[in-house]
């Protein structure tokens, strides 16, 4: 088991490797199969991983890009990203890394409750009043 680095490997010729990692099966499969249905100048290859770090016995090719795929109302499912973030190299986020955030409406009862009080509100913004006085007077505005 190993840190995955961005130049451990040299880059293929017109071809992009991208790793998602998650614990829904079924949203990583739709995913890439999504992504494997644009049209593409170059040869796009998708690996699912439902955590890091991948086993070191495995040939496997570069990787390009990691999506960190992170349910919002799964305690499960951010500590399986923050567990899979220590096995990442620090340079690979510059410019390599991605976090999809997902989540519907229902809370998820098999994962666990979500992660925060608030987390719902994660979906939609809104405004908060830090102190009992707007900082800028109404006729300001």
């Amino acid at each position: 088991m190993s840190v995955l680095r961005p130049l451990d490997k040299l880059p293929g010729l017109n071809t992009a490797t991208i790793l998602l990692v998650g614990t829904e099966d079924a949203l990583l499969q739709q995913l890439a199969e999504a992504m494997l249905k644009e049209d593409c100048t170059s040869e796009l290859k998708v690996h699912l991983a439902k955590s890091l770090p991948l086993p070191s016995n495995v040939n496997r090719p570069r990787i390009d890009l990691i999506v960190f795929v992170v349910n919002l109302h799964s305690k499960h499912s951010l500590r399986n990203v923050e567990e899979s973030l220590h096995h990442v190299d620090a340079t690979f986020f510059l410019g390599k890394v991605s976090f999809l955030a997902t989540g519907d409406r229902r809370l998820s009862s098999h994962h666990g409750a979500a992660p925060g009080p608030h987390a719902a509100d994660l979906r939609r913004p809104c405004a908060q009043r830090l102190g009992p006085e707007p900082a800028v007077p109404a006729a300001e505005l």
